[in-house]
């Protein structure tokens, strides 16, 4: 398990493993950083993201991933682990998760990062990952 810790008021769920959660070789990770205008918002933001992650345990290219959440700041977002970056785009476009995009755009700020690993390591993953999470909220160009 991990032992990479956050600041205080920062929340990370527990690994959810996707089809594939032992890849050998090289992985894609996206980060991603939502700033709500209200704890609601942040809630409703949560429980669009849970509903996205019941199908996680079938959906092609998955790792695995994590949610993390600084509700004092209304902040949030999750941290997933791919085995390509094909795979992570092919999400991207799944119309489950572009309805709920189209549903918040211009309704929250979105931060992105993500890059190539060269194995997964929690560890590692989650360290690179605390770059953004630790920083302010950014809003991506």
């Amino acid at each position: 398990m991990h032992t990479i810790s956050f600041s205080e008021g920062t929340l990370l769920t527990p690994w959810k493993p996707g089809p594939n959660p032992h890849p050998s070789g090289p992985v894609f990770v996206s980060v991603t950083d939502f700033l709500a205008r209200s704890q609601q918002e942040w809630l409703e933001i949560y429980r669009a993201g849970d509903e996205l992650a019941q199908a996680w345990p079938i959906m092609q290219g998955a790792v695995g991933l994590w949610f993390w959440g600084r509700p004092g700041e209304h902040r949030g977002g999750s941290v997933s682990v791919w085995q390509t970056e094909s795979d992570m785009r092919r999400f991207v476009r799944w119309p489950k998760h572009t309805e709920i995009v189209r549903a918040w755009r211009g309704r929250v700020g979105i931060g992105l990062d993500s890059w190539q690993a060269e194995r997964f390591d929690a560890d590692e993953i989650l360290t690179r990952a605390g770059d953004t999470i630790e920083s302010p909220h950014r809003h991506a160009a």
